[in-house]
């Protein structure tokens, strides 16, 4: 798969199909916690008939170079060098939990390339449980197991919760406190109704670590923007019901590409 060196920085990514045409609309997909392209296998695979699908891979994630950020601010730096450096012309911006933040931060500030955005297990504030935040450094493989079983919805596939472990638990303590730790200090509750971009909001109906409320919140504050609740589905939705979910997305992308 390919890479691509931003500020001295070599970071992972896989682009579907492979040839990018930098004038056709991106999808440019950001992952949660501990997360990678994996993350977007589903989209991947299953979208790009419509558009670019791009998954980047965050500094300290996947294939991508250390060390992590522990900064929205510095991650939203990297994903708009990552966009101009592939001199993406027209881009939907479209993250998951932490990569949901990174999305909300460049949104607001006003890139010439993005032309729409999607937030999926989305707040406008993060606050991070410190059962986790705190858990990852004091009990490593206790914190890693309960990420992931909140990670999803009750009823999920005990082979996906499984999957999920194995990810966070091959990262290392620092990098997952590092994630959380960006997260928990992001809020932008004061801010995010400048966003002016059209904006899907997803969410699982059972989000335990984002619950719908908070992407009412979103969708309340982003005029314009458009909610979907997606059923038997928890934080990581678009992994667990890709199917609901890539047809919510197309839906919205296809007046965009």
């Amino acid at each position: 798969m390919p890479d691509l060196v931003v500020k001295e920085r070599t970071l992972g990514y896989e682009a579907q199909p492979e040839h990018v045409d930098p004038s056709r609309l991106s999808v440019v997909c950001v992952h949660g916690t501990g997360g990678d392209r994996e993350d977007w296998r589903d989209q991947l695979n299953g979208l790009s008939d419509q558009a670019n699908i791009i998954a980047i891979e965050l500094p300290g994630h996947g294939a991508s170079q250390p060390p992590a950020e522990s900064d929205i601010s510095a991650f939203a730096g990297w994903v708009a060098d990552f966009v101009e450096a592939l001199k993406l012309e027209r881009v939907f911006l479209i993250g998951c939990s932490l990569g949901s933040a990174i999305v909300q931060r460049i949104a607001l500030d006003t890139k010439p390339w993005l032309v729409g955005i999607g937030l999926v297990g989305a707040g406008a504030r993060l606050r991070v449980h410190p059962a986790f935040l705190e858990g990852v450094l004091q009990d490593r493989e206790k914190a890693m197991g309960l990420l992931a079983d909140f990670a999803v919805a009750q009823g999920c596939s005990g082979e996906l919760k499984e999957t999920l472990a194995r990810k966070f638990r091959a990262c290392t303590p620092a990098l997952i406190h590092a994630d959380l730790t960006a997260c928990n200090e992001f809020d932008v509750t004061g801010m995010v109704g400048q966003i002016s971009l059209p904006t899907i909001i997803i969410v699982g109906e059972e989000d335990r670590l984002t619950p719908v409320k908070y992407a009412e919140f979103l969708n309340k504050a982003i005029a314009g923007s458009r909610l979907e609740i997606i059923p038997a589905a928890g934080h990581l939705v678009m992994m667990e019901q890709p199917e609901a979910f890539n047809r919510v997305l197309a839906d919205f992308l296809a007046p965009l590409a």
